[in-house]
């Protein structure tokens, strides 16, 4: 059985594997990279504040053990919040991608609840706890009062599959660290 919950600051370390597999998906693993970015990412996840706080966060359950997460924010406060968090990981960006925020599009905007990140344990993937956190997304938006979600992915990412099948729609490509993305909406 699947469960949704607001995640807990007990919580910032699964929080933060999952952002850091999310971004680094492509990249050759690192345990020095690893560790700096865990570190750095537990303390801003650890923030009340932060676009990747743990208030900001959803975790799944599966029969009582944590499975997935997602950071799904008010587009409203997107812009505040991420800039609230730059100066603690430009440097970590800068490394990784050559480039940090300075130069690139807002994700979000005011009217949608974005989903930022979403990952999923291996031992979980393909049971449905991705569409649950998705899901749960809708729900939050609805009670809200935001008439859109969206999320962005990667132009080669299979996940495409399944935002469609969940009635997600290509909006427009966005530029973020200098890489397109495609940017998905269900309103």
């Amino acid at each position: 059985m699947i469960t949704i919950r607001r995640a807990l600051v007990d919580d910032v370390l699964f929080i933060a594997e999952g952002i850091y597999r999310a971004f680094l998906l492509d990249k050759e693993e690192d345990e020095q990279l690893h560790t700096q970015w865990i570190e750095v990412l537990q303390d801003v996840c650890a923030q009340p504040n932060t676009h990747y706080s743990y208030t900001n966060t959803f975790i799944a359950e599966v029969n009582g053990l944590i499975a997935g997460m997602m950071i799904a924010v008010d587009g409203e406060h997107y812009r505040e919040q991420r800039d609230r968090m730059y100066p603690q990981l430009k440097s970590l960006f800068d490394v990784a991608f050559g480039v940090g925020w300075d130069d690139m599009e807002d994700e979000a905007q005011p009217g949608e609840f974005y989903i930022d990140s979403l990952s999923v344990a291996e031992p979980y993937r393909n049971q449905g706890v991705g569409t649950a956190l998705i899901e749960h997304a809708k729900n939050v938006a609805s009670q809200l009062h935001i008439p859109a979600v969206t999320l962005a992915v990667e132009p080669m990412n299979t996940a495409q599959k399944l935002y469609r099948q969940l009635g997600f729609r290509y909006q427009r490509t966005i530029t973020i660290f200098n890489e397109e993305y495609h940017l998905y909406a269900i309103k």
